[in-house]
């Protein structure tokens, strides 16, 4: 697209910005919250795109990995849509993420025109899984945490999870995608972000949802009755922690299906699916 120049985000577009993503998610969009956040984190890459001295969409990269960048933040103005500027910023992120010498990037959306937007440029799908609510409920203990010192043990019994391949072998976080293995899972559970059952046979991998509201777990492997414990455990804690509900997510054909309805897991409730997405750009 001829005239379009990417900037970094500057203070003084706040104003714009919230302007152009008013609409977004009936008026949820999570930018004006990130934004201060995002212009001043000298880690990352906060970009606007500039037509004719006003700002026609916004896109931002952020290292995940050693040699993966995430990509996340796009929104274009209502009136500059359909113009192909979302495509150039897009074009300009993987342009610049490849100089800077990253091997891939990885997003996560649910919106269709974005879908279609990444697949046309190259993104392949790493996973897709859909959400399943389970409400809290009042009863025993949360799941145990693991420590980082357990990351060898779980991973083994992970590699011969069904699970995992049904998730692509990523853990899809919402905020990040990476491939499974002993150091990530060391990682998680120095953050206190695992909980098990069954010494380990059964896991997920959880965080606080988007809105505070909800445990999200993220990724969920097991089964039988390790795995039936698990999904209960999960919606104990949401109870104990004064949160409304489990917002599981799982791909379509994850082997552990019927127990996540048999525990109280509803996936009709709010049908809701994140793709995540990745594109090679280096060896």
């Amino acid at each position: 697209m001829t005239g379009l120049e990417v900037r970094p985000v500057r203070p003084a577009d706040r104003e714009r910005v919230e302007e152009m993503v008013a609409a977004v998610w009936d008026g949820h969009d999570y930018i004006p919250q990130v934004f201060d956040e995002w212009v001043g984190d000298p880690g990352a890459w906060f970009q606007a795109g500039e037509l004719g001295g006003e700002v026609a969409g916004i896109q931002r990269l952020r290292p995940i990995a050693p040699r993966i960048v995430w990509y996340e933040g796009l929104r274009v103005a209502p009136e500059q849509r359909r113009r192909g500027v979302a495509r150039a910023m897009l074009e300009a992120a993987v342009a610049q993420a490849r100089g800077l010498g990253f091997a891939e990037i990885r997003l996560a959306t649910a919106n269709p025109d974005a879908i279609s937007l990444f697949r046309s440029a190259g993104f392949e799908l790493l996973v897709a899984p859909r959400l399943w609510r389970g409400r809290r409920l009042e009863g025993d203990e949360p799941a145990r945490m693991p420590s980082p010192a357990d990351a060898g043990r779980l991973f083994a019994y992970l590699q011969e999870d069904p699970a995992l391949e049904s998730y692509g072998g990523v853990f899809a976080h919402g905020e990040w995608a990476l491939d499974a293995d002993a150091e990530l899972l060391g990682r998680l559970a120095g953050e206190g972000a695992l909980r098990v059952t069954a010494g380990g046979r059964a896991l997920a991998a959880v965080r606080e949802g988007w809105g505070g509201e909800r445990l999200w777990a993220y990724f969920v492997s097991g089964s039988g009755a390790a795995l039936h414990d698990l999904l209960l455990a999960l919606r104990f804690e949401a109870d104990s922690a004064g949160l409304t509900a489990v917002n599981l997510w799982a791909p379509d054909g994850h082997p552990g299906e019927d127990e996540f309805a048999a525990t109280g897991y509803d996936s009709e409730a709010e049908p809701f699916r994140l793709s995540y997405f990745g594109l090679r750009i280096s060896n």
